[in-house]
């Protein structure tokens, strides 16, 4: 059965319990009290979570989290809140994977510190298809609805204005 055509349960104790366990020894490595994010499951989209840093909350994916909840928790909780870390010991003047993220990732939680994840991203719902001289390319919604308002896009290869030539339909999950 795909994950798309599964009910998604979502053990939120263990979740928070990751969040909290990571949080805990950030605190206890740089000697001070940080505050634990809030998270929530509300990230659509290709990526498995996102960091706000300013309002101390996690994002998550239900989609990739249902796909291996285990992996999920072990590398996408870390993967966040170690941003969130990262933002509460250096501010934001420090690249979002540079060094102090990937020191936090590696040193404090022992996990690599990748920075994109393996599990299969969510049908679309439509494309939106552009040509240019070379070659065909896909629009998100966001992003055509940018171009209907007057950005234009120019195709980095070839070097011409994009052009919209019509939607496309639904397709099936996809891999990274």
């Amino acid at each position: 059965m795909s994950v798309s055509n599964m009910d998604i349960i979502i053990d939120y104790e263990r979740v928070e319990l990751k969040v909290r366990e990571c949080m805990n020894i950030a605190s206890q490595y740089f000697s001070t009290t940080l505050r634990t994010p809030s998270f929530n499951f509300k990230q659509k989209g290709r990526a498995a979570g996102t960091a706000y840093l300013q309002k101390n909350e996690i994002r998550l994916n239900s989609y990739m989290y249902a796909q291996s909840p285990d992996e999920f928790i072990e590398s996408v909780i870390p993967h966040e809140v170690a941003h969130i870390v990262v933002y509460q010991i250096y501010g934001s003047e420090v690249s979002p994977h540079g060094r102090e993220w990937k020191a936090i990732m590696e040193r404090l939680f022992g996990v690599p510190a990748a920075r994109t994840h393996n599990f299969k991203l969510p049908p679309r719902k439509e494309g939106y298809e552009y040509r240019c001289a070379c070659s065909v390319h896909e629009f998100t919604a966001h992003r055509h609805s940018r171009a209907r308002k007057g950005t234009e896009y120019m195709c980095r290869k070839c070097r011409t204005t994009l052009k919209y030539t019509g939607t496309i339909k639904k397709r099936q999950a996809e891999e990274v």
